[in-house]
């Protein structure tokens, strides 16, 4: 499975009108946590939204979508508690990096798998 390093595990809880909750196992430098994610997609505004609550880890992430003439431009944001120890307050600056990073690398991996996909389902030119 090609995936974020730091995701160990996803288990799909429910799926509802709501979105769709999903418990996540994550290992980021060194510490692992489980979080539970709500998924949503505003399709309407082109945004997907997660929703994550654990007593390491809560806040909300955005990733609004906006087409471009060479393709989705995905913008990353949003409002995560990491913790209110002061080692944990140091530490946000290198978790935020760290997750702009996965998030960048998951994305362009995304973006390989559903090319090499369609490229496989183009049908081929006919000669005449």
């Amino acid at each position: 499975m090609r995936s974020p390093p730091a995701l160990i595990n996803v288990e799909v809880i429910d799926e509802t009108d709501e979105g769709t909750h999903y418990r996540n196992t994550l290992k980021i430098l060194g510490r692992t946590t489980t979080s539970d994610e709500l998924y949503t997609a505003d399709e309407e505004n082109y945004r997907t939204t997660s929703v994550y609550d654990d007593e390491d880890f809560s806040g909300e992430l955005f990733f609004d979508h906006t087409e471009t003439e060479a393709g989705t431009h995905v913008r990353l944001h949003g409002d995560i508690e990491i913790g209110t120890s002061l080692f944990e307050r140091a530490l946000r600056p290198v978790v935020t990096r760290y997750m702009n990073r996965q998030y960048r690398n998951s994305l362009m991996t995304m973006k390989e798998l559903i090319e090499v996909e369609y490229a496989a389902q183009e049908p081929e030119p006919v000669e005449s």
